[in-house]
């Protein structure tokens, strides 16, 4: 039996905080850019670390109304889960402001560690000013998950 259905406000909550790889899309003077992200997902907003220049964070700047999305499957499709959130993006380039989403990347993505400590293995300042993050609060997000049994 397939049974596709809308995802609770829970279970979007899990599968955002668990799921890897985002996909934002953006909306340039050409046309759509849609890029894939690792990100966090936290207090109901989708962050993720990128280079202060660049094509992303150009568009973000012209027009931070943004969608983004993220999903999972089965190689064969009996069970998927996509969510969708829609809302405004802001970049961040304050270093102060930018250390506690990247700390929270960096529990997601490395073995935890103090952010001081993981960046004392690189070029702090340097890594620093080379980012900026972006952080995207949701204005709508829905989610779906199909899920075919076979009885």
């Amino acid at each position: 039996m397939s049974v596709e259905r809308d995802m609770s406000a829970k279970e979007i909550n899990q599968f955002m905080t668990c799921a890897r790889v985002g996909r934002v899309g953006i909306s340039l003077k050409d046309g759509p850019y849609v890029v894939p992200v690792g990100y966090g997902y936290s207090d109901n907003k989708i962050f993720f670390h990128t280079c202060n220049k660049g094509l992303k964070v150009k568009g973000i700047r012209e027009n931070p109304k943004v969608c983004f999305e993220v999903d999972e499957t089965l190689s064969d499709t009996s069970m998927y889960k996509s969510v969708i959130a829609f809302g405004t993006a802001e970049i961040i380039d304050e270093q102060n402001k930018m250390i506690p989403y990247l700390q929270k990347l960096i529990d997601k993505y490395r073995v935890p560690v103090e952010f001081d400590k993981y960046m004392s293995e690189r070029n702090r300042e340097k890594e620093l000013e080379s980012g900026s993050i972006c952080v995207i609060t949701p204005t709508k997000i829905a989610g779906k998950k199909f899920e075919n049994r076979l009885l």
